[in-house]
């Protein structure tokens, strides 16, 4: 099953402390919802154990996470798999500065395998859309939290 999502989070914080954020495993890792374990391998890839939870398929999934840079954007490929499903994704992120501070532009397209996907449609994408929402609301919270 595959399912895309896309936001925008008006952040509180200048430009290049969203940017150095984004690029840290570590910063990015620690947003992640459900997470129970983390491990940066280095500055571009890390390893998470997070609780998934849809309908009545619940437990810990294994994603691989890859940052890769590109200017004011950057790429986030995750791997992840668990319970007998698999889950492939990858975002993009874009940065643009505004008088407020720095708007972070995302897009999401993911694809799951496994007893996971076959929860149903409209569970999965709502559980997944929530995720990934929670995901972006992170990364803006912690940020604001330390804005100078």
């Amino acid at each position: 099953m595959k399912v895309q999502f896309s936001g925008t989070e008006a952040i509180r914080a200048p430009k290049e402390q969203v940017r150095q954020f984004i690029l840290d495993p570590n910063q990015v890792g620690q947003c992640l919802p459900d997470l129970q374990e983390l491990t940066v391998a280095d500055p571009t890839h890390a390893t998470a154990i997070v609780k998934i939870g849809v309908g009545p398929v619940r437990g810990r999934f294994k994603l691989d996470i890859e940052l890769q840079p590109s200017g004011d954007a950057a790429t986030i490929h995750v791997r992840g798999s668990g319970m007998g499903s698999g889950l492939s994704m990858m975002s993009e992120v874009r940065l643009e500065e505004t008088p407020e501070g720095t708007n972070l532009h995302w897009q999401a397209d993911a694809s799951v395998s496994g007893p996971l996907a076959s929860v149903g449609g409209r569970l999965l994408e709502g559980q997944a859309r929530k995720t990934v929402e929670q995901l972006f609301a992170n990364i803006r919270s912690r940020l604001e939290s330390v804005a100078v």
